[in-house]
């Protein structure tokens, strides 16, 4: 089926091997990708998710595994996205506030009562959020790999996928720590950290576990950190990170008598920002744009604010077209100053809890070179 698009301004090469052409073609369903094609499907825009993953039919099994913790303001978000309830269907425990140390921080509370956070499945809270926002008309390609970007005078215009090419207007990047756009593309990436590695599972727990069951705990160690989610009563989720020197891998020592179940998953979590993150055609969210350490908190808000920021761009764009180098330029600024932000507060968190973390000069450099970076960054954007 051929979706309603003018190819008229692609070049003759292009118009004969683009077998659709969209407003937006978001790349990913995770949070950033879904929160982007919901918002520019609600601007009216003709949208399309292109996905590497399998069609979310049948929803996957509960098995004990790794869990994901979300603050209670992701909930306000979904419901901006069209995918009001997403969360409460991959809950699987809930927590009140974080032990940090030896301090206790609750989430917070209104005329409403305490503030619940959730400990969530993400494979079913994805499969959950492309299916809902799904329902308001956009179309998705399961099982679908992104192979190149298709350019025009250093433009992007489309995708090359495993069995067609495909056009639109813009295209946004969402695909998580794949980060399609930016290898392709050959943007340099910014370091912000040393070298990480994250490594997370599940472990079964009884009456013996200590710790506070209606409380996430973060335990500062002299070189990074141990998370525990606990899923009462039978289990309790872990992450862990380091920053220096070989490791064993193994659960934490708070859980090293308890049998762990499945297997333990590792990532690399070196704080890292592409430069830049958006260029003519083509704008960059969530982990595909900029990856923190879980330590920096809200992982999933922050992927749904950033694609529905990048998802605003766009519209603008598109109504805007003669000031859309303005408007990208504006919303890289924006991810700049969000993510080195929480950079610093970062830096700081682990500061007052005794984690020795790195120099200040470490990465990107000083505030000043930041500075001067970001600004002649945001020229060469402007002047494309």
């Amino acid at each position: 089926m051929r979706c309603d698009g003018d190819v008229s301004n692609l070049k003759i090469e292009n118009r004969k091997r683009i077998e659709n052409l969209y407003d937006v073609i978001v790349i990913g369903s995770g949070p950033a990708g879904c929160a982007a094609a919901g918002t520019c499907t609600k601007a009216g825009l003709n949208v399309l998710i292109v996905t590497d993953q399998p069609n979310p039919y049948p929803l996957p099994v509960v098995v004990p595994g790794p869990l994901e913790s979300i603050h209670p303001g992701v909930s306000s978000l979904l419901v901006k996205i069209g995918a009001e309830g997403a969360e409460f269907d991959a809950t699987l425990a809930l927590y009140s506030g974080i032990h940090a140390g030896d301090n206790y921080t609750p989430l917070g509370e209104d005329t409403k009562g305490t503030w619940q956070g959730m400990h969530i499945n993400r494979d079913i809270f994805n499969a959950r959020l492309v299916t809902l926002v799904q329902y308001l008309g956009m179309k998705v390609m399961y099982n679908v790999r992104v192979k190149d970007l298709i350019l025009e005078d250093n433009k992007v215009v489309g995708i090359k996928t495993s069995f067609l090419d495909l056009g639109a207007k813009y295209i946004i990047d969402a695909s998580g720590k794949k980060t399609i756009a930016g290898k392709m593309l050959k943007f340099k990436r910014r370091f912000y950290s040393p070298p990480l590695i994250c490594w997370t599972g599940v472990s079964k727990i009884d009456e013996t576990f200590s710790y506070d069951l209606t409380a996430a705990h973060f335990i500062p160690h002299k070189d990074g950190w141990t998370w525990l989610a606990p899923q009462p009563p039978d289990y309790c989720a872990w992450t862990m990170l380091s920053m220096k020197g070989e490791k064993s891998f193994l659960p934490p020592e708070e859980l090293k008598t308890i049998i762990t179940l499945n297997t333990i998953h590792f990532a690399n979590m070196r704080w890292r920002l592409f430069r830049p993150v958006c260029s003519e055609g083509i704008l960059l969210c969530g982990d595909a744009a900029g990856i923190l350490d879980p330590a920096a908190g809200q992982g999933i808000f922050n992927a749904l604010l950033s694609g529905i920021t990048a998802a605003n761009t766009v519209v603008k764009c598109i109504q805007e077209a003669d000031l859309a180098a303005f408007h990208l330029a504006h919303y890289d600024d924006w991810f700049v100053r969000e993510f080195e932000g929480k950079v610093e507060q970062l830096r700081l968190y682990y500061e007052e809890h005794g984690i020795t973390v790195f120099g200040r000069e470490q990465g990107a450099g000083s505030r000043d070179k930041m500075r001067e970076q970001a600004r002649s960054e945001l020229i060469e954007i402007c002047l494309f």
